[in-house]
């Protein structure tokens, strides 16, 4: 369980931290690993007062991982031909 906390929180939340608000033009924010924050919808984002999305850190860390494993399954599929 130590490697998926460790792909989770460092890998794939630093991931999301970076993608997220610049593919989405600043229209999705992510939450600090260490917040309090409460109110999170079951996807794990949560309406702000400017009208910006704040997605939490556990969904972020999802979101970063799942974006390198599609990675890794376009340079494999590049890869084999």
């Amino acid at each position: 369980m130590i490697f998926l906390d460790f792909i989770l929180d460092v890998v794939g939340y630093t991931t999301a931290r970076l993608l997220l608000p610049t593919l989405t033009f600043q229209k999705v924010k992510v939450d600090v690993l260490s917040s309090d924050e409460v109110g999170f919808n079951w996807l794990g984002f949560k309406r702000l007062p400017n009208g910006a999305l704040l997605c939490d850190a556990d969904s972020a860390g999802w979101i970063g991982a799942l974006s390198w494993l599609i990675v890794l399954a376009i340079a494999i599929t590049v890869a084999a031909r």
